[in-house]
């Protein structure tokens, strides 16, 4: 699979609650998360609104920040507002083809994009 990541094994002696890890091979998440930031992730509990996730979607593996609208649109957010255009925006249609992988630790809402 193709996307903003590399996957590393985790220490199973270790239990900080992540079920992951990832490195982030893109800048798509600056300010909150470098290039190059190890993510730990955890597939214990869905992503809060603003929270950053893994999702799977059309054979890509995104890191990025969600939120929905009142009509049931799903947005995939970018931190970085130079990487705005690489958001997604599913409609209610097409969320059945996106797939939450799991929530980025600690799986706190994250400040809004600054263009959002």
């Amino acid at each position: 699979m193709d996307g903003d990541y590399t996957l590393l094994p985790r220490d199973a002696e270790k239990d900080d609650g992540a079920d992951f890890c990832l490195t982030l091979d893109s800048d798509c998440m600056e300010p909150v998360f470098r290039k190059g930031a190890l993510l730990r992730v955890t597939r214990r509990e869905a992503p809060r609104e603003m929270a950053a996730g893994v999702f799977l979607y059309r054979g890509r593996v995104y890191v990025r920040q969600w939120c929905e609208d009142c009509e049931g649109n799903l947005y995939l957010l970018c931190a970085n507002p130079q990487r705005e255009r690489e958001n997604l925006m599913l409609s209610p249609a097409e969320r059945g083809a996106c797939l939450c992988l799991g929530t980025v630790l600690p799986g706190r809402p994250l400040p809004r994009p600054v263009y959002v």
